[in-house]
């Protein structure tokens, strides 16, 4: 009878499961080892089960395609009916749930709580009610602990990536934390100010609102679309709106019916970065034909030209001023041009600003007198939006307490920057918890005057 080699002393065998099977592998096609059943299963014991609450006791744990698998019963007393409050029910069955969990070794883990049944005994009740569950989230088959776990994750990453750690669908990663959203803004409450400020922006590739707090510095919040009703609603929400007594607003009809709508006693008046957008592109359109009609060489000695004509006199050095002066003499039309943007845009300097409301308009109207036919044409845009929302131009003009631009405490890059860097890739619902709400909902309500823009600008610190 022949027998196999006899192993030589002080060797180990390998076990099979770990260096694959004696057999030719599909894969490589040779003899020895098998890739395909090179790696070992997780060795699983049932003392390094999850522990939901003292009041489960597992009874099984357990591995099957990448899920942990822990069975657990639940050991609460019976207490009163739910229904009628009586006391004394009966057993009525039993009835297995499966609860998501917390990702454990980075694997999802799914609980199979095993509950009891009752049946109220009262004559006028008889209606069955189940065991509680304690640590089990209302109305989610998911633990308290995975909730929590969610909407802090949410704050980082991408509600899909959630989703896949944890084995759940993306629509309850989106719930849990909108849900977790309402609960914030009930317990945060954001304070108005004197003066405020609605800007529109496009962050996040979409039309958005920004709400500032002008007269601290504030972020008050970033609203998820440019719509009426969101704005009205976020408005509403202010605590102690009747402070309000201006807010700044573009050639906006939106920002305006729904300002009229919940903030009757504010005056709105139009930010001077809005009209000065406008006085830049009537001058642009003078430049383009003063360009049109000079040589290369000339159209290269006004390199940067664009720069200087949108810039404020009073933050022109002597030699930006000697550059402007010999490119008006070149072109007498652009002057006529510049000199009428200045005289509006001079207005609104510390300086030299109007007191009244009046006396802005009849400067407006003088300057535009000397404008001149040849260049009034290029400026359509402003004449229409002066017919149209002149006297809330004049009312940034107004004796108005604490009144303050926009342009005074960010511009709209600032905050489209502010907005990307702390959202992309992520939704507005989590940009809007990063900036403005604290990590996690406070027990006692709270009112906060919104999120220092001077703290959003400063430069994200390394993971």
């Amino acid at each position: 009878m022949l027998c196999g080699p006899t192993p030589l002393p002080g060797l180990l065998r390998i076990p099979r499961m770990l260096h694959g099977s004696p057999h030719p592998s599909p894969r490589n096609g040779l003899m020895g080892f098998d890739d395909s059943r090179s790696i070992a299963p997780l060795r699983l014991h049932l003392a390094d089960a999850p522990l939901l609450s003292p009041h489960y006791k597992v009874h099984s744990f357990s591995e099957d395609e990448g899920t942990l698998r822990v069975g657990m019963e639940c050991q609460v007393a019976l207490g009163a009916c739910p229904h009628c409050g009586v006391k004394g029910a009966k057993s009525w069955g039993r009835r297995d749930q499966v609860i998501a969990d917390l990702p454990r070794r980075g694997r999802a883990v799914q609980l199979t709580i095993t509950f009891k049944r009752y049946r109220c005994s009262s004559p006028s009740c008889r209606k069955t009610f189940s065991q509680a569950l304690p640590a089990v989230a209302d109305h989610r088959a998911m633990t308290q602990r995975l909730c929590r776990w969610v909407c802090e994750q949410a704050l980082d990453r991408t509600y899909v990536s959630i989703a896949a750690e944890a084995r759940i669908d993306e629509k309850t990663v989106r719930s849990v934390f909108a849900d977790h959203l309402a609960k914030m803004q009930q317990q945060v409450r954001t304070l108005a100010a004197p003066c405020l400020a609605i800007v529109p922006i496009t962050a996040l590739n979409c039309e958005r609102y920004v709400i500032l707090n002008t007269t601290h510095g504030m972020l008050i919040d970033v609203l998820e679309h440019r719509q009426e009703v969101g704005l009205t609603q976020t408005l509403k929400t202010l605590k102690g709106s009747e402070k309000v007594g201006s807010v700044s607003i573009g050639f906006d009809p939106i920002a305006l019916a729904a300002l009229q709508a919940t903030l009757p006693q504010a005056i709105p008046f139009i930010d001077p970065r809005e009209v000065q957008g406008v006085l830049m592109q009537g001058l642009l359109k003078a430049r383009a034909v003063v360009r049109s009609a000079m040589t290369p060489y000339s159209c290269r000695k006004m390199s940067g030209d664009v720069e200087l004509l949108e810039a404020s006199e009073w933050s022109l050095t002597d030699d930006q001023r000697l550059r402007l002066e010999g490119w008006f003499q070149q072109s007498p039309a652009l002057r006529k041009a510049y000199d009428f943007k200045r005289a509006v845009m001079a207005l609104y300097e510390p300086a030299r600003r109007c007191a009244e409301p009046h006396l802005a308009v009849k400067a407006i109207e003088v300057a535009w007198s000397t404008l001149g036919p040849d260049m009034a044409h290029h400026f359509s845009a402003f004449q229409r939006l002066w017919a149209q929302w002149g006297r809330y131009i004049a009312n940034a003009f107004g004796p108005i307490e604490g009144l303050r631009f926009a342009w005074d405490v960010a511009t709209v890059g600032e905050l489209q920057q502010i907005v990307e860097r702390s959202g992309r890739g992520n939704s507005i619902q989590a940009v809007r918890a990063k900036m403005l709400f604290p990590p996690s909902v406070p027990v006692f309500s709270m009112s906060v005057p919104g999120a220092s823009l001077t703290r959003l600008r400063r430069p994200l610190s390394p993971k």
